[in-house]
């Protein structure tokens, strides 16, 4: 059971887990990696078609086409190694090798529809935060495309940020536009946010009320194909194996957060929480807006 131990004077947490320790890590060249079908499957990997034994009991899952190898499309599992009381992994695709970039429109809105059925159902028995490590240096345990739900305490202080001002705009379809802050911490971050937030005040009841939870289908669709247009643009600009986090917000308005990890913090920045970018955003969304494809 997680241990929150509070910081009264800094209104600040910590979790203890004990129960993380050990962790497995594994990387691709770990897995014999085999071409079954459709699907590209690794050995021993708990998330692949075939060691469905090796995981917790399935919590929710999208079927797979009768025609497929798999039976499933995407699973929900418990987390073997929580943060929390409540830790879900949500596992994208059968296939070991394919990325967010990889999958279909269809696949893609799935995908966006399970996230939002499980923040709905998990967000009454906390505040669940939804995030996606991807790479060694973002904390990748596992290589098989999967995201994580983890579920705090309401009465948790969250130092989430808020939502930024829309500058250095990179790109926009029907339903949402994406930005690199000029709050950027990171090089290259980019912000994803619904169009209707553009030239709204940050503080106006229509604002509040963009939560990706009751957004409707074509919304979740469109917001899935301009998260598959952003990573591949970075792939182009950072290279193919560049390492990211992204999160979507805890709280209304909606944001969904990309950072590519091409910086570690050092020291200072530890010792102060004071952040150094070294790419200036409005650089960093020109520079983005070249490798798009429209």
């Amino acid at each position: 059971m997680a241990k929150y131990i509070p910081d009264n004077k800094n209104h600040r947490w910590v979790i203890l887990t004990p129960g993380r320790f050990g962790k497995p890590k594994a990387k691709n060249s770990d897995y014999a990696i085999t071409q079954n079908g459709a699907y590209s499957i690794a050995s021993d990997c708990p998330f692949c078609p075939g060691n469905e034994n090796q995981t917790p009991k399935e919590i929710d899952r999208i079927p797979g086409a009768d025609n497929l190898i798999s039976q499933w499309l995407i699973r929900v599992i418990p987390n073997q190694y929580p943060i929390t009381d409540i830790h879900e992994i949500i596992i994208h695709n059968p296939d070991h090798c394919k990325e967010i970039e990889d999958l279909s429109l269809l696949e893609m809105k799935q995908l966006m529809i399970m996230y939002q059925k499980r923040l709905q159902i998990l967000s009454h028995d906390g505040v669940p935060i939804l995030f996606r490590n991807k790479g060694e240096t973002a904390g990748t345990s596992i290589p098989h495309p999967h995201s994580q739900i983890i579920v705090l305490p309401k009465q948790i202080n969250l130092e989430a940020l808020s939502l930024e001002p829309l500058h250095n705009i990179v790109y926009r379809n029907n339903y949402f536009v994406t930005y690199c802050p000029d709050f950027s911490q990171y090089p290259y971050e980019v912000w994803i946010t619904h169009s209707k937030l553009i030239g709204m005040e940050i503080r106006s009841e229509v604002v509040s009320n963009v939560n990706f939870t009751t957004f409707l289908p074509e919304e979740l669709e469109d917001l899935g194909a301009i998260m598959q247009e952003l990573i591949r643009a970075m792939k182009k600009l950072l290279g193919d194996d560049f390492a990211y986090n992204y999160y979507i917000s805890p709280y209304p308005p909606f944001y969904l957060r990309i950072i590519p990890r091409v910086l570690i913090r050092g020291g200072f920045e530890l010792g102060t929480g004071l952040s150094t970018n070294t790419v200036d955003p409005r650089d960093a969304a020109e520079e983005l807006k070249k490798y798009l494809t429209r």
